[in-house]
């Protein structure tokens, strides 16, 4: 317990706290066209062979060789034409062809298939070269010689991409299993805030939170329910808080109100409606103003109002849990080293910084700059508390932004 009964952690305690009430969601079985940046529940295994049938690799005459050795052993009575798409039903008889094209399915009897350009078509018949006969190359793909059935495809927890929907309908299957998308409901809390242009001025001004939480969740594979707008008012955020586990969500969010103010009233009122506080705050900046419990079932967010402090939040609290509830490994932002492309000087050092940072890969090394003023960073760039100073080129540890597109 911190100062003014304030439970208070490190980033990364808050991390690991999050990770501890995460509960990974049910599987849900999609249609192919619907599963792309979907989350794969359990490995996936080939219903079917692929190819499902002998198949051939080029056009030309598929043959069925003599039994015997005669001075006819090398010509071969064409019966019939295979195309793709339309087997032959009958088994093809010794000394017999028919003609195929790439793709098309090898009959029973069907040895080989000689390509067009080395054979003789004359008077019914076609004459193949009796070395052609003798070689290793059949130019026909067996049955289950890509992929046999029961084999593994794709891993769980993977990112389907359109690659895998391709592999996966080879193999004949038109749904998978994927995690349950958590439904995470948000509301953007402050009197001053409005939705529509004409109110803006006299004091009001545009909910821009509502985009960064639309956008955000989205790209880690979440459903937003935008609950809108919701002025200073502890009855309303208790009315609302209320009714979050009726509406079966995953995980709610406010952002505002999470200050010492008159009107930051939302962890009172998180609190009256039944809410446990897991900790309401971080040694850290931007963000030190958080709440995260549990109300009924669903897990908590009460984010501070500044647009900068939200999207860092995000990016390294909120974005992990919900990629852990689908199951994702790893789930936390992917740290690496760069080098600093300026110095840093830091006025207060007193807790760890989160800076909107630009991330370059130049000659195979690491380089990054703080973002500029209207600049969108690619990552957060850690500054240590009690380090005042970085210099030039020394090497700092970067947070890259989280979304499921960075999971690959």
């Amino acid at each position: 317990m911190g100062k003014n009964g304030k439970k208070c952690c490190s980033l990364q305690g808050a991390q690991q706290a999050i990770l501890t009430k995460i509960q990974k969601l049910p599987a849900e079985i999609v249609l192919l066209k619907e599963a792309q940046q979907r989350i794969v529940f359990k490995d996936v295994v080939a219903v079917a062979p692929q190819p499902s049938f002998d198949e051939s690799t080029r056009d030309g005459y598929v043959v069925a060789l003599h039994l015997g050795f005669d001075e006819k052993t090398n010509r071969f009575e064409i019966v019939d034409e295979i195309p793709a798409g339309k087997p032959y039903l009958k088994t093809l008889a010794s000394g017999t062809a028919c003609k195929i094209m790439t793709g098309g399915c090898v009959p029973k009897g069907g040895a080989r298939v000689v390509p067009y350009e080395n054979c003789v078509e004359r008077n019914g018949e076609v004459i193949v070269p009796e070395n052609l006969l003798q070689s290793t190359e059949t130019f026909i793909r067996k049955v289950g010689s890509g992929i046999a059935q029961g084999e593994w495809l794709v891993s769980a927890e993977v990112l389907i991409q359109a690659g895998h929907l391709a592999l996966l309908s080879s193999c004949g299957m038109h749904s998978v299993a994927v995690t349950t998308r958590p439904l995470v409901g948000y509301v953007c809390t402050g009197s001053e805030l409005t939705a529509e242009p004409e109110e803006l001025g006299g004091g009001r001004k545009f909910s821009s939170n509502s985009f960064l939480l639309e956008g955000l969740l989205s790209s880690v594979g979440a459903c937003p329910l935008n609950f809108g707008i919701m002025e200073d008012s502890q009855q309303e955020l208790l009315n609302l808080f209320s009714k979050v586990s009726i509406d079966g969500l995953d995980v709610m969010i406010t952002t505002g109100g999470m200050g010492p103010g008159k009107y930051d009233l939302v962890e009172r009122a998180f609190v009256e409606a039944g809410g446990k506080v897991i900790f309401n705050a971080i040694a850290m900046r931007p963000g030190k103003s958080i709440l995260f419990g549990i109300l009924g079932h669903t897990l908590f967010f009460g984010l501070p109002g500044p647009p900068n402090a939200v999207r860092t939040l995000l990016n390294v609290l909120v974005g992990p849990a919900l990629l852990a509830m689908q199951g994702v490994r790893g789930a936390l932002p992917k740290k690496v080293q760069a080098h600093l492309q300026h110095q840093v000087k830091i006025k207060r050092n007193d807790v760890l910084r989160l800076k909107d940072g630009v991330l370059t890969i130049e000659e195979g090394r690491c380089f990054v700059r703080f973002a500029g003023r209207l600049e969108v960073g690619n990552c957060f760039i850690l500054l240590s508390s009690g380090q005042a100073h970085y210099c030039e080129g020394e090497l700092v540890e970067v947070y890259l932004t989280v979304d499921l597109s960075a999971r690959l």
